[in-house]
């Protein structure tokens, strides 16, 4: 009886540990192509990593890949101010959104996007610029994404 309890033991623990595994690895799908010429079966990896923002740049400039390509955080009164909202992971329908105030109360512009990335690192880019001269003083702008504060960068109009 005793040898018969130890094996159901390690057998059940086997299967947990297996179950566990399995829990760690990305989703695969299966693509099934059943053409004229015949079936043929392939395995793809999907990413369902969470989205979320890891980086959150300012500057000057963005380049073709949607990130900042002259970084800084003080600005003339003539300048364009960029922000681009780099996220990780994946998503349907996220809504980034960036919004600039000014000295802390005064709201200069909010604007949002729609994005659904497949997985990776993806570039978002959001601007702000003014016909007139921005009064000079301290900004500061806001990512949220899906309605949730993703962080500030504080900006300045010298």
């Amino acid at each position: 009886m005793p040898s018969t309890t130890r094996v159901a033991v390690m057998a059940g623990a086997l299967v947990y540990s297996i179950g566990l595994a399995a829990c760690n690895k990305k989703n695969e799908g299966t693509v099934v192509d059943t053409t004229a010429s015949g079936m043929q079966t392939a395995t793809v990896s999907v990413d369902t990593t969470p989205l979320k923002v890891s980086d959150i740049q300012v500057g000057k400039a963005v380049g073709t890949d949607n990130k900042i390509s002259n970084s800084t955080t003080t600005f003339g009164p003539r300048d364009t101010m960029y922000v681009s909202v780099i996220t990780d992971g994946a998503a349907k329908d996220a809504k980034l959104t960036a919004k600039w105030t000014f000295n802390g109360k005064q709201v200069v512009k909010e604007s949002s996007q729609t994005i659904s990335p497949s997985g990776g690192t993806t570039a978002t880019e959001f601007h702000v610029d003014k016909k007139t001269a921005w009064p000079k003083g301290k900004y500061t702008v806001e990512v949220m994404l899906n309605g949730v504060s993703a962080g500030t960068k504080d900006l300045e109009v010298k």
